[in-house]
Order: structure tokens, then sequence, then C-alpha cells
């Protein structure tokens, strides 16, 4: 069995630390987070109580580009080594190009088009 080094990136998408508002719903209810880092295909939100695998909307306010909605999976929940918890979230690909625009468009005012392109 061959084994991926450990620095190995996996993530087709560049990640950007951040601290933007979000809400995530599920099954009828609404939870206020923040996502800590983000990129084209999915986030990291500072939030417990998501199983894997659920399905949610998170309403995600990218700064001056105003609120975007965008449908995703959770893919796993971590603990952090303070206790917090984390969920990774992916965006689901069907009905969320516009909101993956808008996060590209977000990277693109952050670190230049130029700069996202190469990374």
């Amino acid at each position: 069995m061959l084994h991926e080094p450990e620095d190995f990136e996996r993530r087709r998408h560049p990640r950007m630390q951040v601290r933007l508002p979000v809400r995530v719903q599920r099954l009828g209810e609404t939870i206020e987070a923040d996502i800590v880092d983000i990129s084209e295909g999915g986030a990291l939100i500072a939030a417990e109580d998501l199983p894997s695998g659920a399905r949610v909307k998170l309403e995600i306010e990218l700064a001056e580009l105003g609120w975007h909605t965008l449908d995703a999976e959770v893919v796993r929940c971590d603990e952090t080594e303070l206790g917090q918890e984390r969920v990774a979230a992916r965006f689901a690909r069907v009905a969320t190009e516009g909101g993956r625009d808008a996060i590209r468009a977000f990277f693109e005012a952050r670190i230049g088009s130029s700069a996202y392109e190469i990374i």
C-alpha cells in the first residue's frame, strides 16, 4: 500500500483564512457561526452539532460582495487543540455556480487575479 507524504496538498482550490459570518440552515433550524477558512470548493466553519454527511445551506457574507447562498455537505467534524469544534463543508456543484463566482471574486479582490490563478 502506497502512502502519500504528510505534507501532500490534496485540495483543488486555494484556501484563505478569514473570519466571515455564516448562517447554516439545516432541518428548518439556523445556526449563526463564522467561517475561518474558505476556498472555491468549501469552507471550514467554527460550529458544532452538524453530523458528517448532513446537507446544509450556507448563507455567507462575503464582505462588500454581500450575502450569497450555497448548498453544501458536511464532510467532517473536528475538534481543535483548544477544544473548539470545526465543521468542514464542501459546496455542491449544482445550482451554486453564482456563489462560487462570488467566492472567486472575493479571492481576486483580496489577493489579485494573477495570484489567484497561480496558486
